[in-house]
């Protein structure tokens, strides 16, 4: 999948195109978070068997296209921009967004195994992309900009996965003291090894073990991200929080996800110590999901 998410503290898009084999699928999601509310739509081709035309590389040296009738969703490159597109003029859904990698910065890249030697996880998570340019659905639009703190982050992986998965994925992006600040916890799958990482002022920083979990009766409740190291100690605050998916049985993806504004410590690799406060408003989410396919 190419799975890109643009947000700020207001609202969130998810672009995702993805094939599992089974099924090839475009798929949108806007959520509002002061009113809760949901729009989603999808374009699904069965059976494709790889054949979408997921590229090689997230630097789309050709464009990624899903088109159906004159339903269509794109992600495309030029220089240092990306540019995510779509029209879905039935669900009267259209919107283009353009996120910049800053070629100087670190990104983050994990090639994870599985017992079985023929399955593995090839994924390269990038956070602290500054947004910009609007989703309009229904005739509302929902833009995003530096102004309104506006960022993108993207999960590009490819695998091949046993049959049952479980993970958790938290992620930020924002400024602390005027310092571009990201992070990307991950954990869950494969043969457990640390898959996380600090972004700040443009360098990456390897955190070992860290660990977060949800109170599955009280979602609104602060969480708790922390590691046995010390070198992160962080509060999320919720603001939106949502029970979502679908399980059928012999298939399901299914989870929790919260959003919200976190505060607290992480250590960098030197030892220098940040500390997130309220101020801040430094946004993102936590996740926990399973899967079976």
């Amino acid at each position: 999948w190419d799975f890109w998410e643009v947000f700020n503290d207001n609202y969130r898009v998810v672009l995702n195109i993805f094939d599992i084999g089974l099924a090839g699928v475009a798929q949108f999601t806007l959520t509002d978070f002061n009113t809760g509310k949901s729009t989603n739509a999808s374009l699904t081709r069965l059976f494709t068997r790889g054949s979408v035309g997921h590229p090689p590389s997230w630097r789309y040296e050709r464009p990624l296209r899903f088109a159906k009738g004159n339903d269509w969703m794109e992600f495309d490159r030029a220089g240092d921009d990306v540019h995510l597109r779509l029209e879905f003029p039935r669900k009267k859904i259209s919107g283009e967004i353009t996120l910049h990698k800053d070629p100087g910065m670190d990104s983050m890249v994990n090639l994870i195994p599985f017992k079985n030697p023929k399955q593995f996880v090839y994924a390269v998570k990038i956070m602290c992309m500054p947004a910009r340019g609007s989703v309009a659905v229904g005739g509302q639009e929902y833009p995003f900009s530096e102004e309104n703190n506006s960022w993108g982050v993207l999960d590009w992986t490819r695998a091949v996965f046993p049959y049952k998965n479980h993970w958790k994925w938290c992620i930020a992006s924002g400024r602390v003291d005027g310092v571009p600040l990201g992070f990307n916890i991950d954990y869950g799958f494969g043969t457990e090894s640390s898959k996380s990482m600090i972004i700040h002022d443009k360098r990456g920083h390897h955190l070992d073990v860290v660990e977060y979990q949800h109170d599955r009766k009280h979602l609104d409740k602060p969480l708790h991200i922390t590691s046995p190291d010390g070198r992160v100690d962080l509060t999320l605050v919720p603001k939106f929080f949502e029970k979502a998916g679908v399980d059928i049985g012999i298939l399901a993806m299914k989870g929790i996800n919260t959003y919200g504004y976190f505060t607290g410590k992480l250590v960098l690799d030197d030892g220098t110590r940040i500390t997130i406060k309220e101020s801040d408003k430094l946004f993102g989410w936590a996740e926990e999901y399973v899967q079976k396919w």
